[in-house]
């Protein structure tokens, strides 16, 4: 009986998903490596066109050379699809525009990307990432 109880009050008190979601997006803007890996599993996969990364480690390392080396980054979604969402799973799909400047270089960036979270310990966390171009 206490084991359903206390999983009720972590139900209610649990952050929605999309809540999570937005949350990391205003992570990702923040430039902020130290925000947004909080994000991630443990033993999460990003899978990227230059590389494929695993575990929090590799991935914070990939988003502290990200941060530090774009500028004026803007990284907008579009076409938000929740493809599959229960208490403790979700996946996500999107389109997205990329731009920033690199080395005094402008660069536009359109691709696609999907998400996973498991709801781990009554914490939304990114399990996998994986963002690519659009098809041709």
């Amino acid at each position: 009986m206490l084991t359903k109880f206390k999983d009720i009050v972590s139900l209610v008190f649990m952050k929605n998903i999309k809540e999570v979601f937005k949350e990391y997006l205003e992570a990702l803007a923040s430039q902020k490596y130290e925000s947004a890996i909080s994000f991630f599993a443990d033993d999460a996969t990003v899978l990227f066109r230059e590389g494929s990364y695993f575990g929090k480690f590799q991935i914070k390392m990939i988003l502290k050379n990200t941060f530090s080396i774009i500028k004026d980054e803007v990284f907008e979604i579009q076409n938000l699809n929740w493809n599959y969402q229960t208490d403790n799973f979700a996946t996500c799909t999107f389109e997205y525009n990329w731009n920033g400047t690199i080395q005094g270089r402008r660069f536009v960036t359109p691709g696609r990307g999907s998400l996973a979270w498991a709801n781990i310990d009554g914490k939304w966390q990114i399990v996998l990432e994986h963002f690519g171009p659009m098809p041709n």
